[in-house]
């Protein structure tokens, strides 16, 4: 019986590379549901100093997933 990547994952039995891709994963999985909750956020807020604070907030977030998403030795454009 062939083990899932979630339990070779929590019993350390991952290659470098593919504990990469699974912590990316879950990072990933972070920051969509994080994203989610700042465009709630947002609708909610006024002023322009918190408007302000969450488009950076989102800034991140949208960095952060982006880093995830690429691939090994892949270059793309962050900034």
């Amino acid at each position: 019986m062939e083990k899932s990547e979630d339990s070779l994952a929590k019993n350390g039995e991952l290659t470098p590379e593919k504990e990469l891709e699974y912590f990316k994963g879950v990072i990933r999985s972070l920051m969509y549901d994080a994203s989610k909750v700042l465009a709630h956020i947002e609708l909610l807020s006024h002023g322009a100093e918190i408007e302000e604070e969450i488009h950076l907030l989102d800034h991140y977030l949208d960095h952060t997933r982006r880093l995830c998403e690429s691939r090994r030795g892949e270059t793309t454009n962050l900034a």
